[in-house]
Parts: structure tokens; C-alpha cells; sequence
């Protein structure tokens, strides 16, 4: 018989010293940045349980993003933790141009002219740097400026001219960002700098690329094309940071490979109010389409500053967990902060908190929609029966052989207890499962060779301390495993 070993190995509570319901299912991303992107601070987050490390492209040069992907690659393998790498691209980010005198305040009731331009001349004109703004915006629809401090009207459209009134202003600076809530702009989800970013993660093999200020499904499929013709299958997240993305949601879910609840955008383009009402929609479409859910901004911000949460914002966590995210994200927390490895920790024991008690309610597999008059395909069929099963015998582990990685989302989609080992030839399929909500990946080059490892999977998961003889571990494979078949197969193994 061939020997069976992984190639890389992964590293989280040993299952026989725990039980099923203290092993974490909610996964962190943390933002790389200047107080985390040294090796001993990067280390540090890791090691206390940092899943998914987002380098953000609306800053930092190619030679420090590449630093930071080597880095993760290295001490990932070090640690035996597998850590998966986010790209986020920066996407078309509409500003003012260069105030007079660095500045202006711009005062309730007045109004000033929007125009196409990079620099102001008078100080009743404030230049935009999007030359179609005429051809999308309408009279009576708002503008907001500087993450929607200020808010203004369009009371008239004159030519190559926006004329606005103030409803709420203040001192506006250079560069700062501007919103057009009510208009669906024609934008391309894309720049020339988005596509330049885009082929340097290519390159450099990251997990996983975000896609800014998605507005439609065509948006995703846009970047998809772009992918596949650079040779690559790195998924999509869409960032659902406008409104018209909230009015085709289940659309961009079906096209896309995740979804981002952007908390910060969504505030501004609609009414602050709204968004705990959108990232429940948006967490929703999710689940239906068993694609993962990231919820971003703001979750932690006092500690960019200090060493503890509030309790608004441990709450906050919480519901996130509850809501049923498989992901939160820390941004300036981890990137620019003074307590990046306390923010990572105190996640942690939030998630660990609420997932322990979460458990212990009864009929879960229940709170997942679906449409009694579906007809089921194969592996959702097969992701549910290896849930119930796994739950039923109390198995220590769901172990999903998969090429793809698709039957572990299947599985994750009704977020069982067990936590769900996803073996795959392909060492980016096992990086990717990072993302998913209770799937810890990991590659094994011997997957192809016939179905001896259905045979010696037992002992293989014994080598690595997941478990021991005794325990019982539900297996889905596609049979024969040689021919690539899709899932098509629930195995109860007990280890002997």
C-alpha cells in the first residue's frame, strides 16, 4: 500500500482533547499595515488566531505588498497555520480635486457647481474628478462628501455643470471622497490601476481578490473574465458597499465567490440606520447561495486606540456571529493600531463565546432557508446528510475530500458543530478554505491515487493529532476518487 502523508499540515485544537463546539467556526481577517507588518508582530497575530491576512491596494507600494505575501507564506508554514491572503482592490473612488488655500467651508444653504476637473480656481466651483457625472445624476438627488459629513442637493444640471445646495457642511479638505447615493453611476468596476493590482496578485498567488463598489452581477462577471484570461481561478468577493448592489443582491451572490458587508460605504450611501438591516440581507443572500459572508468597518475601532473593546462593540461581534458571518474583518485595528494581537484575541474570545452557546440550541440545521420546491442537486443533498449525521453520532470531524473545495462551502452552508477537514491536491484550494466558515484545508498530493485513501485516512488524521482511536469522522468523496467525480458519496468511518 502507498504511504499516505500530507504535504502541509494544519495546526488548531486537537479534536479528541476538546469537544466539537470550543473549536472556532468564525473566521478573522485582519489587515496588514505599519503595526502589523513586521515578522514578530505578524507572528504574534497568527498565532493567536488570524485566519485571513487583507492587504489593501488603495495603499502601500508592490515591493511592501510582496514582502508581506512572503512573509505570510513563511511563517504559515513555520506555525502550521494556515493562513489565507485577501487582495483588495482599490476600485473607482470618486474625489474632489485641490481646494484653494488647502481647503474651503462650504455653509448650509449656499449652493456651488460640481464640475469635471482636477484643481478649483473659484471658490464657488468644486472640481470632481469623474468627467460623465452630467449623464448619471438628477435633480433632487443627494451628494455626499467626506464619508457623508456633509450633505448636499442637486437643485440643477446646466451642461457639463452640477449645481448643488448645501444641506449640511463644514470645512471641506482636498482628495476627499464623494458619494452619489441615489445614482447608479457608469463607472467601470475596474480601473487601470484595479487591472494592474489585479495581474501583481496573480502573480504572487493571492487566495482571494475583493472587488470595489460592486454595483451589479455584470460587474463580477467583468472581473472573472479578466481573471480566466490571465490563466487564473482566484475567487471574486463582492463588496457590497452601494446601494444598487442591496436591489440585485442574489444576483451578484450567484455570480460572485463571496460577498463583503462594507459597513463604512453602505453608512454613507444610505441611512446609517439601514445598514444592520443590509448586512442581514446580504448575510441572507449568503446563505442561500452558500457563498461566504465577510462583515466589515469598524467592529473594533476603540482599540486602534486602546487595549479593550467597548461593550457596543463586543455586541456588535456578537450579532455578526449570530447573524451567521463567515468572516469579520479588522481594518485600521490590526493595520495602524496600537493593540493589532489584543484585537485579534479579543475576536477570538467573542466568537469562541458566542459560537459555545450557540451549539447548544436545538433544530440548527432548520435556520437556513431553502425552497421546499427545489430539486436538490447531489453534493447539497450529500453537504446536508454528512451535517446531520455528523451531528447525530457526534462526530469529531466532517473530512470532505474535494478538488475544488465546493462540497466543503456545501457543508459550511448549514454550519454544523463538527468542524469540517477539506483535503485537496491543490494547495490554493486548501489556502482558500481559510475563508469558509468551519473548514480548516489542507493539501494532500496523494489524492489521486485510486481509493487507498479512503483506506488510510484514518491513520492519517491519527499522524496528525486531529483524532484518536475510537472516534467517529464522516467522510464525502467523489468515488472513484481517480476519475474526479464530483461528490457523489457519505462514508461513517470510526477510527479504529
Amino acid at each position: 500500500m502507498a504511504q499516505v502523508a500530507p504535504s502541509t499540515t494544519i495546526k488548531l485544537q486537537n479534536f479528541h482533547n476538546v469537544s466539537a463546539d470550543a473549536i472556532r467556526h468564525c473566521k478573522i481577517i485582519g489587515t496588514l499595515g505599519p503595526s502589523s507588518s513586521d515578522e514578530k508582530t505578524l507572528r504574534e497575530l497568527i498565532l493567536a488566531g488570524l485566519n485571513i491576512a487583507r492587504l489593501n491596494f488603495s495603499h502601500g507600494e508592490y515591493d511592501v505588498h510582496k514582502k508581506n505575501i512572503e512573509m505570510v507564506r513563511r511563517i504559515s508554514a513555520e506555525t502550521g497555520y494556515p493562513v489565507a491572503i485577501l487582495q483588495d482592490l482599490q476600485g473607482p473612488k470618486i474625489r474632489c480635486g485641490k481646494l484653494i488655500d488647502g481647503g474651503i467651508n462650504i455653509k448650509r444653504g449656499e449652493t456651488y457647481t460640481l464640475v469635471f476637473g482636477v484643481e478649483q480656481t473659484d471658490p464657488k466651483i468644486i472640481p470632481i474628478d469623474y468627467r460623465d457625472l452630467v449623464k448619471d445624476v438628477a435633480v433632487g438627488q443627494r451628494v455626499m462628501m467626506d464619508d457623508g459629513n456633509f450633505i448636499l442637493r442637486i437643485d440643477a444640471i446646466k451642461g457639463d455643470n452640477v449645481i448643488v445646495r448645501v444641506e449640511d457642511g463644514g470645512y471641506l479638505k482636498p482628495r476627499k471622497g464623494v458619494n452619489f447615493p441615489d445614482a447608479k453611476l457608469s463607472l467601470p468596476a475596474m480601473t487601470d490601476k484595479d487591472s494592474r493590482d489585479l495581474l501583481f496578485g496573480i502573480q504572487n498567488n493571492v487566495d482571494y481578490v475583493a472587488l470595489s463598489f460592486v454595483q451589479g452581477p455584470e460587474d463580477v462577471y467583468g472581473i472573472k473574465k479578466m481573471i480566466k484570461a490571465m490563466g487564473s481561478d482566484i475567487p471574486v468577493i463582492a463588496k457590497i458597499e452601494k446601494l444598487p448592489a442591496i436591489e440585485t443582491i442574489d444576483e451578484i451572490a450567484i455570480a460572485a465567490d463571496g460577498l463583503m458587508v462594507a459597513r463604512g460605504d453602505l453608512g454613507v450611501e444610505g441611512d446609517v440606520e439601514r445598514v444592520p438591516g443590509f448586512q442581514r440581507l446580504i448575510l441572507a443572500a449568503g446563505a442561500r447561495h452558500a457563498k461566504p459572508v465577510i462583515v466589515a468597518t469598524q467592529m473594533l475601532e476603540s482599540m486602534i486606540e486602546n487595549p479593550q473593546a467597548t461593550l457596543a462593540e463586543v455586541a456588535d461581534v456578537a450579532n455578526g456571529v449570530l447573524d451567521g458571518a463567515d468572516c469579520v474583518m479588522l481594518s485600521g485595528e490590526v493595520a495602524s493600531g496600537k493593540y493589532p494581537v489584543e484585537c485579534v484575541k479579543t475576536m477570538v474570545n467573542i466568537i469562541s463565546e458566542v459560537e459555545h452557546w450557540t451549539f447548544k440550541r436545538p433544530d440548527r440545521f432548520s435556520d437556513v432557508a431553502f425552497d421546499p420546491k427545489k430539486t436538490w442537486e447531489d453534493h447539497e443533498a450529500i453537504a446536508r446528510a454528512a451535517c446531520e449525521a455528523a451531528d447525530s453520532l457526534n462526530a469529531k470531524a466532517i473530512v470532505a475530500l474535494t478538488l475544488t473545495g465546493s462540497i466543503a462551502r456545501s457543508i459550511a452552508k448549514w454550519r454544523p458543530k463538527t468542524p469540517v477537514i477539506a483535503i485537496s491536491p491543490r494547495p490554493e484550494v486548501a489556502n482558500r478554505m481559510s475563508l469558509i466558515w468551519g473548514v480548516y484545508g489542507m493539501q494532500n498530493p496523494l489524492f489521486y491515487n485510486t481509493d487507498e485513501l479512503l483506506q488510510q485516512l484514518p491513520e492519517l488524521l491519527k499522524k496528525l493529532g486531529l483524532v484518536v482511536s475510537g472516534d467517529t469522522i464522516v467522510i464525502t468523496a467523489g468515488i472513484p476518487i481517480n476519475q474526479v467525480r464530483p461528490t457523489n458519496m457519505v462514508k461513517i468511518d470510526r477510527i479504529p
